[in-house]
């Protein structure tokens, strides 16, 4: 092959070979039942939380999209964890938390990630505790904690 420093081997075959029509092609992603069933029922929940945090559905239907995008890259790992919601809901939360920080009235200026989370889902989204506790993947117990620091944080 015959090129010049600064010709890139590409560009010269692109000379030589003539283009192939251009045409769509189809990507079909095989995904497993168990990752397919865990997203259809946590993307409403999720939707709803990055909603709550960015202030628009749009934005926050396309964190929830791409957090459960990242959950697919990781599936087989977080399966093999003690809580595969609780590290599918780190990755919502990180989306959601960085944009609420830049609303001036948020509660994530206040409070940790976690227990702003579990403020948001509870009192903002009206989520029962143990629908909280699931969607995060800790311990009712824990959550409960949370909750009542958060509460006892704003009183002050």
């Amino acid at each position: 092959m015959n090129t010049s420093p600064l010709q890139s081997p590409c560009r010269t075959l692109e000379r030589h070979v003539p283009h192939a029509p251009v045409r769509e092609e189809v990507l079909e992603l095989r995904l497993p039942v168990t990752f397919t069933a865990f997203c259809v029922r946590r993307l409403p929940a999720y939707v709803r939380f990055a909603t709550a945090c960015t202030g628009c559905h749009r934005t926050g239907r396309n964190l929830a999209q791409d957090a459960l995008g990242d959950l697919a890259t990781i599936w087989e790992h977080a399966l093999r964890s003690a809580s595969p919601a609780a590290i599918s809901w780190n990755l919502i939360s990180e989306r959601g938390s960085s944009h609420a920080r830049l609303r001036s009235s948020s509660v994530y200026r206040v409070l940790s990630r976690p227990h702003a989370d579990a403020v948001v889902l509870r009192y903002r989204l009206g989520m029962t505790a143990a629908e909280v506790a699931e969607l995060m993947g800790i311990d009712e117990a824990e959550l409960k904690g949370m909750l009542h620091y958060a509460t006892r944080l704003a009183v002050r």
